[in-house]
């Protein structure tokens, strides 16, 4: 046997003898559309009597894959997907600023490195028990949690620190750098970011990235039993009348607000063209919005609807 390695040329795929006497299946399946660099899907058969039979089972396994196309098309990583369904999506400008808040500050950090086909249900159960452990991702150990990554001193107090520290009146206490205390994400927070992950993982799916997606079984946070506690009667009331007592035109907006029920962005978007005073009639139909440079825009309602309410005395 010769001590380098030794290739069996096949119609398609090949089998390569290794030097400890195990043989590798090796079959192209295809180009990488992210990367731009040929695919080969591999698997190793140990050394022994019935190797070579093996292999050639496992090349016609392989090979099945590829004309199935069961197999995975890219070596790309989680942040390549990312960035690729980024591009892609049609998401209001709000929306989407909450998408790269939690990718960049939750996802990459933890499982951005990770390959697509390492991706299962078990790494992502763990990655949401992850974020329910710590929303900060600390090791575990001990640390100080400062309050700015500038130049700072931790403990501002001139002379003698204050004990118990004094945060109601005192300056250097509140902003004292204080122990790390770990602090979970919450379950809403944590389904927003499954739901995120399963969007992406179902583009790949759809692209042939992956074959399945794993989100699909990952154990999320259930979604909680709506429970509002809005105020009662006599509470409301004196909201409104306070208001009014404070200001005609701010207890116009309070009155109006509780009355219709509607979302601050649709409130602030409000025009005397959606008013019919004679038949008391609010028609909404936009919303506003702030971009990341602080300026304001209108946009549709978030349930891309107009609706319309008749107001009551």
């Amino acid at each position: 046997m010769a001590q380098a390695a030794r290739r069996r040329k096949r119609r398609r795929g090949y089998i390569e003898e290794l030097k400890s006497g195990a043989l590798r299946v090796k079959v192209y399946a295809g180009r990488d559309p992210v990367s731009k660099r040929d695919i080969y899907l591999s698997e190793t058969v140990p050394a022994g009597p019935k190797a070579a039979k093996q292999a050639e089972e496992a090349r016609t396994r392989l090979l099945n894959q590829v004309d199935e196309k069961r197999n995975p098309r890219t070596r790309a990583t989680v942040d390549q997907l990312l960035d690729r369904w980024l591009t892609v999506i049609n998401v209001d400008p709000s929306t989407r600023r909450g998408y790269e808040g939690k990718i960049r500050k939750h996802i990459r950090p933890i499982i951005g490195r990770e390959s697509l086909t390492r991706v299962d249900v078990e790494l992502l159960d763990s990655f949401y028990a992850e974020l329910r452990r710590c929303r900060d991702h600390c090791t575990g150990r001990a640390q100080m949690q400062h309050r700015t990554t500038h130049q700072h001193e931790c403990d501002e107090h001139s002379g003698t620190p204050c004990s118990p520290p004094d945060l109601d009146n005192c300056r250097a206490c509140q902003r004292a750098c204080k122990p790390h205390i770990c602090s979970g994400l919450a379950d809403s927070t944590v389904r927003q970011i499954h739901w995120i992950l399963s969007g992406a993982l179902d583009r790949a799916v759809a692209w042939k990235w992956i074959s399945v997606n794993p989100a699909e079984q990952a154990d999320k946070p259930p979604v909680p039993r709506p429970e509002p506690q809005p105020p009662t009667t006599e509470e409301a009331a004196r909201l409104v009348a306070a208001a009014w007592a404070s200001d005609a035109d701010w207890g116009a907006f309070v009155w109006t607000k509780m009355t219709m029920g509607a979302r601050r962005g649709e409130m602030c978007a409000l025009r005397w063209s959606h008013l019919q005073l004679d038949k008391a009639l609010i028609t909404l139909r936009r919303a506003v919005y702030v971009d990341e440079d602080g300026r304001v825009h209108e946009k549709g309602t978030k349930t891309h609807q107009h609706r319309r309410i008749v107001l009551v005395s």
